[in-house]
């Protein structure tokens, strides 16, 4: 059995869950954590056991050692340091979304293709066990045809005016931090590309969505309609209503740790899928299998989804008018 020695670049509360599943692998190890603060990675090392800190990211990715980079920063530093990685020959698993943009997205693609490294998404719904039963209860036919999906995510939070998601300089939002998971589910399910977006927002004064609304529909009729925001407590469900009856996720529909089956208007099956951690660990483990069968991403969370979410997520702030800026959209 392979054993894969992993690098973090950005040692940030999502690494610190994403470290405490992959302490727990029999064939991945944590050797190398990178970041521009000391004391941050100095902490990070200690609670797991990291050997080699390196205060440079490039410095990890020179690393020969290294097998493959967990890049967790925030989003908006994504494009640069998958490009750096990629062009170092590194295989990588990019925190979601992948980029800012859907060009971005394209370039990362093809670099990682000519290069012949891993290139993976890590929108973690789409490794959980309960994501793929729920497919296979809508291919069996379970709630007949499927005619929309609905969800919602959501939190009253109130980040504070320095804090990133209020940063339109850094991305910030709703929409890329939190809708790209009913985009991206909503992909998954359907295995379509939507023909129709239609889309409405509440710009903050800091230039950033708040709260987005966004209907979408499919080519064989299907919809998909989802909110999102940094200001509303949601319920954080998702609901599949087919013409048989309906699936539902409850609150923190994204982790599918709970699947129900509602027939006439009555809860016959409920279906729980309990982390072996904490959820990280399927993409993990996707990842290396991955680099063991030579694929340059998994067929969970292929390429051609990433780039049509990303393409979705580019229409949605044209309806919204919502920009970045030059420097973080350039490719």
């Amino acid at each position: 059995m392979s054993i894969f020695q992993w690098g973090i670049i950005g040692p940030g509360s999502i690494a610190n869950k994403f470290a405490e599943a992959l302490v727990k692998s029999e064939r991945g190890t944590l050797t190398a954590i990178a970041s521009r603060s000391p004391e941050r990675a100095q902490e990070f090392a200690q609670r797991f056991g990291v050997k080699q800190i390196y205060s440079q990211y490039s410095e990890l990715m020179a690393d020969p050692n290294i097998d493959i980079i967990y890049i967790a920063t925030p989003h908006s530093h994504h494009f640069q340091l998958a490009k750096q990685c990629l062009e170092a020959g590194k295989n990588i698993l990019l925190e979601k979304p992948l980029t800012i943009n859907a060009a971005q997205t394209r370039l990362l693609i093809e670099l990682a293709q000519d290069k012949g490294v891993l290139f993976q998404e890590a929108l973690w719904s789409r490794f959980m066990p309960g994501f793929a039963k729920l497919k296979s209860l809508l291919q069996e036919g379970k709630i007949g045809k499927l005619q929309y999906i609905q969800s919602d995510i959501g939190f009253a939070f109130g980040p504070k005016p320095e804090h990133r998601l209020n940063n339109p300089l850094l991305a910030g939002g709703a929409l890329l931090d939190l809708g790209v998971y009913s985009i991206s589910l909503s992909q998954f399910l359907l295995e379509q590309v939507p023909d129709t977006i239609q889309a409405i927002s509440h710009i903050g004064e800091s230039g950033i969505d708040e709260t987005t609304q966004v209907n979408m529909h499919y080519p064989d009729g299907q919809l998909s309609q989802f909110s999102c925001s940094i200001k509303a407590q949601c319920s954080n469900s998702m609901t599949l209503v087919g013409d048989k009856g309906r699936i539902h996720l409850p609150e923190h529909f994204w982790v599918g740790e709970q699947v129900q089956l509602w027939l006439d208007g009555k809860l016959v099956e409920k279906l729980n899928f309990p982390h072996q951690v904490n959820g990280f660990e399927h993409q993990i483990e996707e990842s290396m299998s991955c680099i063991e069968q030579g694929k340059l991403c998994s067929d969970l969370m292929p390429h051609k989804d990433s780039l049509a979410v990303m393409r979705v997520m580019d229409e949605i702030r044209r309806q919204i008018g919502l920009r970045y800026g030059d420097e973080l959209e350039a490719h």
